[in-house]
Formats: C-alpha cells, structure tokens, sequence
C-alpha cells in the first residue's frame, strides 16, 4: 500500500449518537448483511489553527457538532448548511452534512455529500469510509468494494488502524458475500490482526471457514469469539440453524429407510 500523509485530525461526533446496528442473524443457507465491527471511530479535534490560517471560523461547525449530540438534526443541518455556504471549498462542511443525512437515514442525500468532501479532500478518510458503508449497508457489495478497496491503496495501515473504522472487515465481507471466499480469508486474517477481540470480526471470520470447509480453523475462531462473548446471538442462531438442519437430514433419512 503506498503511503500517504496522516490524515489531519477533524472532531467528529461522539459515540453516544453514533448510527448503531442491530447484530443480525446469519444461517448456513442465507446470506443476510454483516453488521459492523464494535470498535467506534475516536472523537477527532477540529484543528482551530489551521481553519484560522484559512480565513475558517470553526463557530458553525462546532454548534453543529453540538447539535447533533443532542440529537437535533435540524439545526445541526442548518449549522453545516451555513458553513457550506460560506465556505463551500472546505470539505468540513459536505462531510457533517452527509453525517447528519446518515444519522436521519437519507442515505442518497448522505452519500452525495460525502462525494463531495472527499471531491475537495481525497485525503479525508471518514468521508470516504461512511460513503462505501452506507453502500455496503445498501446491499452494493461491488461498488462497496471498490470504496474499501481505495482506501487500502491509498492510506497507510497505520491511520487505517488508528482510525478504528477496519477497512480490512469490510473488504473481507464484501468478498465474501461476492462468493471470493478465497480473498475473503486473507482479509478477515488482517481485520482479526488489527481488532483481535472484536466479536464481530470473529463470527464472519469463524462463518467464512465454515463456507470454506476449514472446519478446524473455524472451531479455533469461535472459541476466540465465546472466551470474548460468550453470549453471542450470532453464534447462537448459527448453531440453532445448523442443528435445524442437521435434525431435518436425520428425519429424513430415517423415513427414506424404512421405505
């Protein structure tokens, strides 16, 4: 991957508003969406002496931030939408509205303006992670893949780490539902390396060999996944579904035995 310069460290809204995501169940014969990795991105400072080098009065933005984390879009959108305005080539401000466009659900609104933030700033990783999620999260694996795939090219591991988002996980779901369970594996590997005790990035890790047949790398990953959660719905309904099956299977051989 080459090398690119750390991206600068912009505030972003706190993990308490963040867009949450029900873990949804996975079965051995369908194929339902991968719920994001639990590690939360960290709150990012705006940088006041560069915006102030800029001519950029952060004012609107920070009202905005604030807004959002007492969940009043509204105004927050009226925020961004302002500073937009006023300083249309500072990707700041498409970022934060696309953010809040994703936080009300309007996702075409959100990815619009995330396209244009990282139109103005190639190198301002969030607008690009939240675009290619919220077309994963659409079901568009390909075009997903492609996002998370520029990503990998573009940024250095280490600000792919530190920006907590796991871009590795979501290449490797994307193949996966793709049927590349082959280039799936090695990406799941480097997700696990960069979050080892995320459950998330151990159940489709653990639900990629199990497809793949590794059945002995696949015990070993969801051991790892129950000493961390042992509690794990996922894994439970995975289990309930294969002992579904595997009940039917018996039933049915049995009956075509006595026949």
């Amino acid at each position: 991957m080459s090398d690119k310069k750390k991206t600068t460290k912009k505030k972003t809204v706190s993990n308490d508003v963040k867009k949450k995501t029900t873990a949804k169940k996975a079965t051995p014969t369908k194929k339902k969406p991968a719920t994001k990795p639990s590690t939360k991105s960290k709150s990012k400072d705006l940088k006041k002496d560069e915006l102030a080098a800029e001519g950029i009065d952060d004012s609107l933005l920070l009202d905005g931030i604030s807004y959002i984390e007492q969940n009043k879009m509204e105004s927050a959108l009226e925020c961004f939408e302002d500073f937009s305005k006023k300083y249309p080539k500072s990707h700041f401000g498409w970022y934060y509205l696309g953010y809040t466009k994703m936080l009300q659900d309007k996702k075409k609104d959100a990815i619009k303006n995330f396209k244009k933030a990282t139109k103005l700033n190639s190198e301002f990783l969030p607008s690009i992670y939240y675009e290619g999620l919220l077309e994963f999260e659409e079901n568009n694996f390909e075009k997903a893949l492609q996002i998370f795939d520029q990503i990998m090219l573009n940024f250095n591991t280490d600000v792919i780490k530190e920006s907590n988002f796991n871009i590795p996980y979501f290449v490797a779901i994307c193949h996966h539902y793709l049927g590349n369970l082959q280039r799936a594996e090695e990406y799941f590997l480097f997700a696990y390396n960069l979050s080892p005790d995320d459950p998330v990035v151990l159940y489709y890790k653990g639900f990629n060999e199990l497809a793949m047949r590794n059945y002995d790398f696949a015990m070993e990953t969801f051991k790892n996944l129950l000493h961390v959660d042992i509690n794990n719905q996922n894994f439970w309904d995975l289990v309930k579904g294969y002992s579904y099956y595997y009940h039917q299977y018996e039933d049915k051989k049995k009956k075509e035995t006595k026949e």
